[in-house]
């Protein structure tokens, strides 16, 4: 949803709609999300005739794994912020069938600034006390940040997300639930179930490709922070650490055994299916001419999961 285009398909009123950028704390982004053969087939209403398709052929792969979300402690991801009406939300409810809809707590919420460092030492943690930051007192380093949000809604969420935070500090009690910090919401979709990406369930480079025309049509630093905040290119981050986890019930599993015995070189998690893509909203002409960049921008942040992406015969 962090592509423009890729968003207009569904709601075609959303095309010229603003998208703010956003840091949203308590929330990680890992490929662990599921689409079966026949889930993804049904999207385009018929099987896949392309002799090239990595569904044909009789192989292995049964499906692929697209972007889930889970909630953890400590965790941070990039995103945006669009505001949308009840039908454009009907709309993204049907597209993102498998998901539910669950609210972001507003104090969560950070405008996202471009940096040259990592998300955690960049991120603009809003000051909730009087001390001068980078010669701001409190309220002009505020406006600081917030300059030059073009959406009003957005604008409106940030203010409040400032304003939650400061007052759950007991430094503030400039709003409450009753001076209307609760008559909007903002929301994530988070998948039912959670399933590593494996062989059989790989991640698909088509869908890869929309997530980065997406972060690139805002930066180069927005498409670093994706890369930078997502896990699971290659089981990373999805094992281990189950005590940050903020629902452990959400905690994907992955079952080692099942590769056991087989030549851990030959094992992937990853297809490069530009040539044939298994994504319903795939632009073969943009990955085609982006390709090559979009791989120097994966290389730097997971060059050995980029290593073991294979494509498909």
């Amino acid at each position: 949803l962090i592509c423009p285009q890729s968003r207009a398909i569904t709601a075609p009123t959303l095309e010229d709609a603003i998208a703010e950028p956003v840091v949203i704390e308590k929330i990680e982004r890992t490929w662990s999300a599921r689409v079966t053969k026949k889930q993804a087939c049904s999207c385009t209403g018929k099987e896949s005739r392309d002799p090239a398709s990595p569904f044909n052929g009789g192989n292995h792969i049964r499906g692929w794994t697209p972007m889930g979300v889970r909630f953890r402690r400590g965790a941070k991801c990039n995103g945006v912020l669009i505001h949308v009406d009840e039908e454009e939300l009907k709309c993204f409810d049907v597209r993102e069938a498998g998901y539910t809809r669950q609210r972001i707590e507003l104090a969560d919420i950070y405008r996202h600034v471009d940096s040259d460092i990592s998300i955690d030492e960049s991120m603009h943690l809003w000051p909730t006390d009087s001390k001068n930051v980078a010669g701001y007192d409190v309220s002009s380093f505020r406006d600081h940040v917030l300059e030059g949000v073009k959406c009003s809604e957005c604008l409106l969420v940030l203010e409040k997300a400032y304003q939650k935070r400061r007052q759950s500090t007991g430094i503030s009690r400039e709003c409450d639930s009753s001076e209307g910090c609760e008559d909007f919401a903002v929301w994530v979709y988070v998948q039912s179930k959670n399933f590593p990406a494996e062989r059989s369930f790989p991640i698909t480079q088509s869908y890869v490709d929309i997530i980065m025309r997406g972060c690139l049509s805002i930066s180069h630093e927005f498409a670093r922070r994706f890369l930078e905040t997502t896990h699971g290119w290659w089981h990373d981050g999805l094992m281990g650490e189950k005590d940050d986890a903020i629902d452990k019930e959400d905690e994907p599993t992955y079952d080692f055994d099942s590769i056991e015995g087989q030549n851990m070189e030959k094992h992937y998690t990853w297809i490069n299916d530009r040539s044939a893509p298994m994504y319903v909203r795939a632009d073969s002409e943009y990955s085609s001419k982006n390709g090559d960049e979009i791989d120097e921008l994966i290389k730097e942040h997971h060059p050995h999961a980029l290593q073991r992406r294979v494509t498909p015969i």
